[in-house]
């Protein structure tokens, strides 16, 4: 069970961020487990079961991430990611699917829910799903727009799609978005409160990862 992590996990990832090596990770994967590894599967466990609590047909799964980076894709960089994250998301979906996820950096950690980098066709398809009913997703996106502390991200077209107003524009006019809040290591994060915390969070924006789930399939 969760019970909040540690303030030396910041110090820990800060540490690899400057020893990037294989030899000092496995001297000092011990403490990777205690201070991240093991406390990361625990949050992403309890908050897993208390959005299953409220939604029993969500037919969800859950995915930690890995220390690792592919070897193949190591582009210059350490063989270790210097971030971890947690998804939840339906299950049986292609890649590029919605998803609610948190996310831990050394100085920062955030959460929500969207998508990143889908196909071309996914976008085509979600922007064909608000011109056939504007109203009805800026509805949808001003739910999420009325959510204090949190932000949209992902890139916006030089060349707009189209003009629905402001609030629609914000979704239709960007190659993928999510939206997330942000917050410096530390507060909730350390408290055995924070899956409740993750999971109300999910469950405001559950009425857009439906959406988004029907609306970028193709």
């Amino acid at each position: 069970m969760f019970q909040g992590f540690q303030q030396q996990a910041g110090d820990f990832f800060w540490e690899l961020c400057f020893h990037n090596e294989r030899e000092w990770f496995h001297a000092h994967k011990q403490q990777f487990d205690e201070l991240i590894g093991t406390p990361m599967k625990e949050l992403a466990n309890d908050t897993y079961e208390l959005l299953l609590r409220r939604f029993p047909l969500l037919e969800a799964e859950v995915h930690v991430s890995r220390i690792w980076r592919d070897a193949r894709r190591l582009y210059g960089r350490g063989p270790l990611k210097e971030n971890l994250w947690f998804s939840i998301e339906k299950r049986d979906t292609p890649d590029y699917a919605a998803s609610f996820f948190f996310e831990l950096e050394p100085a920062v950690y955030s959460y929500g829910m969207g998508f990143w980098c889908p196909k071309t066709e996914q976008m085509e398809v979600f922007r064909k799903s608000v011109d056939a009913n504007p109203a009805g997703f800026e509805r949808l996106a001003s739910e999420v727009a009325g959510m204090k502390g949190f932000q949209l991200g992902g890139p916006v077209y030089k060349r707009p799609k189209g003009d629905y107003g402001e609030i629609v524009n914000a979704w239709y006019n960007r190659k993928w978005t999510n939206v997330y809040h942000e917050e410096n290591f530390g507060g909730a994060l350390l408290t055995p409160e924070f899956p409740s915390i993750l999971c109300d969070t999910y469950t405001k924006l559950m009425p857009m990862y439906e959406y988004l789930l029907t609306h970028t399939r193709t």
